[in-house]
């Protein structure tokens, strides 16, 4: 009889051990793909902080003044600012190239970089003038690997 219930003892404890192994197992586990969507979503949320200064325009009726100040802020950037007022459409900094694909989707592209007159923005004689009491509408252009290439502000008046 005390044999018996030592072997009762002894493959209880074992298929216990082996249920807190099991556990242990699927907990690590559990943590491991939490931990990578966290790490996901970290990234995701550092992705739009870094693009968060050109994102706010997208939709965003601006003055002409702010067109203006987004020219002048992305100077030195890789970045087209594309300004469509009611006579013309003048891109700054870099032009944008475009083709449309068989989908009908639309691909976009930087072109070649542009030397902008600054001065020509202030010409009221001048087609790119741009009114700084005009109101304009933002849009975000981004190429094929979704990374924004420029920003366009279409006159609404």
């Amino acid at each position: 009889m005390e044999n018996s219930l030592k072997g009762l003892l002894l493959a209880a404890g074992t298929i216990i051990t082996c249920i807190v192994i099991s556990l242990g197992f699927f907990i690590a586990r559990e943590a491991r793909d939490t931990a990578a969507d966290g790490a996901g979503q970290i990234s995701k949320l550092n992705a739009e902080f870094n693009e968060s200064d050109k994102v706010m325009y997208d939709g965003l009726t601006v003055s002409g003044s702010e067109v203006i100040n987004v020219i002048n802020k992305f100077r030195n950037s890789n970045l087209s600012v594309m300004v469509e007022n009611n006579k013309c459409a003048t891109a700054y900094h870099y032009e944008l190239k475009n083709k449309t694909l068989g989908t009908g989707e639309t691909e976009w592209a930087l072109g070649n970089k542009v030397q902008s007159d600054g001065y020509a923005v202030q010409n009221s004689n001048s087609d790119s003038y741009i009114n700084p009491n005009a109101q304009f509408i933002g849009d975000i252009i981004r190429d094929v690997n979704h990374v924004i290439i420029g920003v366009v502000f279409r006159q609404t008046e």
